[in-house]
């Protein structure tokens, strides 16, 4: 379900974006992400990083290498489950959890990608598995264990601390246990998370100085808590309505099953392990699915890192239609047997037909290949406002960012946009090489800026 389609079709969208700051970790930027010679802040190291990692062996970054990261989190994120659901139920339960997790249409899309979501979903589905083991036990290990992948979720995607709290304060409120929060094993582990993030905050903040940090932070946030600009600063309230329609829809069937688990007479067919196994789903998937229903400016797929919940409640749905005596037993075999072999065709689809056919209209192969051609292999290549990291990506050298057209070396090479070659009065001292498309089948040119004189050092005519 993970591994199959990992080098199908090029990077796709942000894909490249991931795959190049990757690329970067080999070249010895581990402490932060950097593109086109650039700190790229808007995201924490953590993916990157570990992009990185997978492609060391390798000695460069590819396709499949770059979405490793994400089959690895989506493995890690089925076995926890397994394990969560067979310490509170049982083994046959607990097999059914793992199998029907990765069975939406969210996985579909994120598994195998190059992309932080899923990613993100094995640091959360880690913490939050840790965490009900330390509130039942009063483990300090646990606790710390948990905060530990907080602080790599939030060193990883922002996020990680909000789907973390949003599902384990209610909790301990519901269990009439919000003291544990204020205990010393809680505070304990959260002072070591908050060393390690702080440690992090310090050490970039010394390369690319605190102010730099701070606003590109502070722009994501507003980012995410702002209308998108289509609505022109007014709230969104269709998007309140349709965006838990659309978490619902996208973890159809299951998510069908979930509805059952309100009903008062399907708590009382559970013992107390079952019943702490439903209150850590209901708080872990209610809450955060509120919080990014009302978030301005969300996305399904940010839904992701809840999906697990969900899909869990919709397993207990299912289990306790099977106690209570609802429907038929074989009947249920028979339909999770078919769903999973239809899934196993959908994927192959998805793959073989979708993918393939994604590649061939976004390909940046051609591009990429003319760019090669004509840009010498030891020379960098310079951007404005281009991009495109799929074409980026597959071009495969060193290109640096400029932002004003009179830093552009003499005799360098450098990619406009349509636009940026129709500003005559910026560009318009910059020679044609070629013009090519991107990925969008947008046009694009490759120019270069005029060799300078050997005497005097002027631009020869």
């Amino acid at each position: 379900m993970f591994v199959y389609g990992i080098a199908a079709g090029p990077l796709y969208r942000t894909e490249s974006l991931r795959a190049i700051i990757g690329r970067e970790c080999l070249q010895g930027e581990w402490l932060f992400p950097v593109l086109y010679g650039e700190p790229f802040l808007t995201k924490p190291p953590g993916h990157y990083a570990a992009i990185g990692l997978c492609s060391l062996p390798f000695g460069h970054v590819t396709v499949a290498t770059a979405r490793i990261p994400s089959v690895l989190a989506a493995t890690c994120a089925v076995f926890l489950v397994y394990g969560l659901f067979r310490r509170a139920i049982d083994e046959r339960a607990a097999l059914l959890a793992a199998l029907l997790l990765p069975a939406s249409v969210l996985w579909l899309d994120k598994v195998p990608s190059a992309e932080i979501d899923m990613t993100l979903v094995g640091w959360v589905t880690a913490a939050l598995v840790l965490v009900h083991r330390a509130i039942e036990r009063q483990s300090a290990s646990c606790w710390i264990l948990a905060l530990l992948c907080v602080a790599a979720g939030t060193l990883t995607k922002w996020t990680a601390p909000a789907f973390f709290y949003l599902t384990v304060v209610p909790l301990c409120l519901w269990r009439g246990e919000l003291r544990v929060l204020f205990g010393w094993r809680h505070l304990l582990a959260c002072g070591i998370a908050a060393f390690v993030c702080a440690g992090w905050v310090f050490a970039v903040s010394q390369q690319i100085g605190w102010e730099s940090l701070a606003d590109t932070v502070r722009k994501e946030a507003l980012y995410r808590f702002s209308a998108k600009p289509s609505a022109k600063g007014v709230y969104p309230w269709a998007g309140v309505a349709t965006y838990p329609l659309l978490v619902f829809v996208a973890h159809l069937p299951l998510s069908l099953f979930a509805l059952v688990t309100f009903r008062p007479s399907f708590w009382a067919q559970w013992d107390d392990r079952g019943k702490r196994l439903l209150q850590l789903l209901h708080c872990w998937a209610w809450p955060n699915l509120l919080f990014w229903t009302l978030v301005p400016n969300h996305n399904v797929r940010y839904a992701l890192p809840m999906s697990p919940a969900l899909m869990g409640l919709g397993v207990m749905g299912l289990l306790g239609m099977l106690r209570g005596g609802s429907i038929n037993p074989r009947w249920v075999k028979i339909g999770i047997a078919a769903f999973l072999t239809t899934w196993l065709a959908v994927k192959v689809a998805f793959v073989e037909y979708v993918v393939q056919n994604r590649a061939a209209k976004y390909d940046p192969i051609p591009a990429a290949t003319t760019l090669r051609a004509h840009v010498p292999e030891n020379e960098p290549l310079y951007l404005f406002r281009l991009k495109d990291e799929g074409v980026m990506f597959s071009f495969g050298r060193r290109a640096i960012r400029l932002h004003h057209p009179q830093n552009l070396p003499a005799g360098a090479f450098a990619v406009l946009l349509r636009q940026e070659w129709e500003d005559r009065p910026s560009f318009g001292h910059l020679d044609v090489v070629t013009w090519m498309h991107d990925q969008q089948g947008d046009a694009i040119v490759l120019v270069r800026s005029p060799v300078a004189d050997s005497i005097g050092g002027k631009p020869r005519e």
